[in-house]
C-alpha cells in the first residue's frame, strides 16, 4: 500500500513538472510571436519624398511624350504586366518614354530617381507624378498631360486612363512630381535662386 501511494505521488509530481515546462515554453513562444508581429511605424509622405533627390534628365519633346501616352489609352491593367495586352503603371511609363528614345527603369521607385522635383503649380506635360498607394514608399506613377490631368495605368480603373490629379484619392497620396524631359533649349530653373532674386528686388 505504501509503495502504491509513493508511486502515485511520483506520477503527480512528474505531471506537474511537464505542465510547468510546457507553460514556460508556450509563454516564451507567445512573447516571441508578439515581438515578430510588432506593427511598423507609419512613414509620412514628406519623409518618403525626402528620400528622392535630383537625378538624370533627358532632352526631348514633352508634347511627344503626352501624345505617346494617349496611344495606350484603354490598355488593360495587370500587376506586373509589360506587354501591349496588359500593363502596370511603371511599365506604361517605361514604354511611353522608350517610344521617344528615352530609356527609364522598369520599377516606379527607380523611375523616381530620375529628373528634378517641380511643384504642382509648375507642372508641364510629360512630367512624372509619384504616389504612395499601398507601400511605405513610391508605389504608383503617372504622366502629366496638362489641365490638371494625368494618364496612368490604374488598378482602380483597371486600365490605362485619364484621371484628375485633384481627385481626393490621388491628392491624399501624392508624393512629388519630377521633370525628366527638358525641351531643347529649355533652361532648368533654380527655385532657390528665384527666391533670392525676388527678395533682393523688393
Amino acid at each position: 500500500m505504501g509503495r502504491l501511494i509513493i508511486a502515485i505521488l511520483c506520477l503527480f509530481t512528474a505531471s506537474g513538472l511537464v505542465f510547468a515546462t510546457q507553460s514556460k515554453a508556450q509563454k516564451k513562444h507567445s512573447i516571441s510571436h508578439k515581438k515578430t508581429h510588432i506593427k511598423s511605424k507609419p512613414v509620412s509622405l514628406r519623409e518618403i519624398a525626402s528620400r528622392y533627390g535630383d537625378g538624370p534628365t533627358f532632352e526631348g519633346d514633352p508634347d511627344a511624350i503626352r501624345l505617346s501616352s494617349l496611344l495606350f489609352y484603354g490598355t488593360p491593367y495587370r500587376f506586373g504586366g509589360n506587354s501591349s495586352n496588359a500593363l502596370d503603371c511603371s511599365a506604361f511609363v517605361q514604354k511611353v518614354f522608350r517610344a521617344n528614345g528615352i530609356e527609364l527603369p522598369r520599377d516606379s521607385r527607380a523611375q523616381a530617381k530620375y529628373g528634378y522635383k517641380v511643384s504642382l503649380s509648375e507642372l508641364k506635360p510629360g512630367d512624372l507624378l509619384f504616389f504612395k498607394t499601398y507601400k511605405q514608399d513610391v508605389s504608383h506613377v503617372g504622366i502629366y498631360i496638362g489641365e490638371g490631368k494625368m494618364v496612368h495605368a490604374a488598378t482602380r480603373g483597371g486600365r490605362v486612363m485619364i484621371s484628375s490629379i485633384h481627385e481626393p484619392y490621388y491628392r491624399q497620396r501624392f508624393l512629388f512630381a519630377k521633370r525628366v524631359i527638358e525641351a531643347k533649349g529649355e533652361e532648368k530653373t533654380d527655385p532657390i535662386a528665384e527666391i533670392i532674386e525676388r527678395e533682393t528686388n523688393r
